[in-house]
């Protein structure tokens, strides 16, 4: 029985110690460092000839449900909502789609697929059609879905604006797919850590969360800063406690550079810190999102057309 007693207990406190280390073990080590020049942000905004955005724009075309622990190393078993979006740069003459969400054929097998917008997702898609350009925050099909599934992907390609570390990890877009036929032919963005996409938009390295992650600073025509970090921190928890998803969703479900991206968020904790203004949004949380738009910072429903 003492034996029993003690192999029961063994066993008992290994699950314990691996439960410890897949969900609630957050120490990271201090050494990795992420730089943001916001100096050099505005400089470049400043470039190119035009004028600046005039509005931010955003669509929630689905929802995910995942629960806070898979979130936020530590959370809660408690569910919560994850929305996906697509947001849409306003010019005068032109617009910018950042991230496309995804088409409901990716949506439908999703992980907690909660809900689906189809009205939402067909603005989306309409919005494609006439881009000046599109660019995704990173390869993962909630965000580069819509494009992958584009009815008119051949159409649109002229204006889609690919990192080459994108198009060489494509695989993580799956289940989403791009033709080998376009991808033979793309012209890829190439940059070493700021990249001035158009006036007012600077797109900045931040290889981690996937190899061709990408955040984007956005500067309106009236000022206002915004910085869209695509899933750096998926939620503005991950931001104000400075912590990672945990080891099972890092490096079981997503392979994540779990060491670069905790980098990322003490960076962009400092940022919050001295810099204020320039209003951070993670890349699935409507309580960020619908606050900015109540400031209106950020503005529902994307622009289209006449037809």
């Amino acid at each position: 029985m003492r034996a029993k007693s003690i192999a029961t207990l063994t066993v008992l406190a290994a699950l314990a110690g691996l439960y410890w280390w897949l969900w609630l073990d957050h120490r990271m080590p201090a050494d990795r460092e992420f730089a943001i020049d916001v100096a050099e942000l505005r400089r470049l905004a400043g470039e190119g000839d035009g004028a600046k955005p005039d509005a931010v724009r955003f669509e929630k075309s689905s929802a995910l449900a995942f629960t806070e622990s898979m979130i936020v190393t530590g959370g809660r078993w408690a569910v919560v909502d994850m929305p996906v979006y697509a947001f849409q740069l306003h010019y005068p003459d032109r617009t910018i789609v950042v991230d496309t969400a995804m088409d409901r054929s990716l949506a439908k097998p999703a992980f907690l697929l909660q809900s689906f917008d189809d009205d939402a997702y067909a603005r989306v898609e309409r919005a494609l059609d006439t881009a000046a350009l599109i660019v995704v925050t990173h390869e993962h099909f909630d965000h580069s879905g819509g494009l992958a599934q584009h009815p008119r992907l051949a159409q649109i390609w002229p204006a889609v604006r690919l990192t080459e570390t994108q198009l060489a990890h494509v695989d993580r877009m799956a289940p989403a797919t791009l033709p080998q036929a376009l991808l033979d032919e793309a012209d890829a963005l190439r940059y070493e850590r700021y990249h001035a996409l158009a006036p007012g938009v600077v797109l900045i390295k931040s290889p981690g969360h996937t190899p061709g992650s990408q955040m984007v600073y956005v500067q309106l025509a009236d000022g206002r800063e915004l910085l869209l970090l695509g899933d750096v921190a998926w939620k503005q928890r991950n931001l104000d406690l400075v912590r990672e998803r945990p080891r099972f969703v890092t490096a079981l479900l997503i392979r994540e550079d779990r060491e670069a991206v905790h980098a990322q968020l003490r960076a962009l904790h400092r940022l919050a810190r001295e810099q204020s203004a320039i209003r951070q949004v993670p890349g699935h949380d409507a309580g960020v999102i619908d606050a900015l738009a109540a400031e209106g910072l950020l503005q529902p429903g994307f622009v289209l057309p006449a037809t």
